[in-house]
C-alpha cells in the first residue's frame, strides 16, 4: 500500500512542488493551506508522515506541532522553512520534528528527506 503524506503549507507554489514530486516518487499526497485545515486532515486520516512549514499565519507550524504530538506521537514530521532563525532547528527538534527541508530546496532533497523520515514509496524505484 502507498505510503500517504500532508503537505502543509500557505504558500501555494510551495504546496504544488511538494505534491508533484512526492506523487513523482510514488507518494500518496494530500494538502492543507494552514493550520486548522492541517489539524482536521489529520483527524480524518493519520498519514505516514507531514511536511510542515512552520511560519505560517494564525496557527504556526509548531502549534500544530504541539498539536499532533499530543494524538500521534510515533508520526513522522519533516519541519519545511526558509531560514533557521534564532536557532529554530533546536526547538522544533525537542518538540518532535524528525527532520528539516530548508527553502529552497531541490528534487533530490526532497526525495532525500522523504526516504528517510517516511522510508520508499511503495512500488517506486531509485533514479540512478
Amino acid at each position: 500500500m502507498p505510503k500517504h503524506i500532508l503537505v502543509v503549507d500557505d504558500d501555494p507554489d510551495i504546496r504544488q512542488i511538494l505534491q508533484d514530486r512526492l506523487e513523482s516518487y510514488g507518494y500518496l499526497v494530500d494538502t492543507a493551506a494552514d493550520g486548522p485545515s492541517a489539524i482536521e486532515k489529520l483527524e480524518q486520516r493519520t498519514p505516514t508522515g507531514v511536511f510542515l512549514d512552520i511560519r505560517m499565519p494564525g496557527m504556526n507550524g509548531l502549534d500544530v506541532l504541539g498539536r499532533i504530538r499530543a494524538r500521534h506521537r510515533t508520526l513522522s514530521v519533516v519541519i519545511v522553512t526558509a531560514t533557521d532563525a534564532a536557532g529554530l532547528s533546536q526547538p522544533s527538534l525537542y518538540r518532535g520534528a524528525q527532520a528539516f527541508l530548508f527553502k529552497p530546496f531541490d528534487t533530490p532533497q526532497i526525495r532525500q528527506v522523504a526516504e528517510q523520515c517516511f522510508g520508499q514509496a511503495h512500488g517506486s524505484e531509485r533514479e540512478p
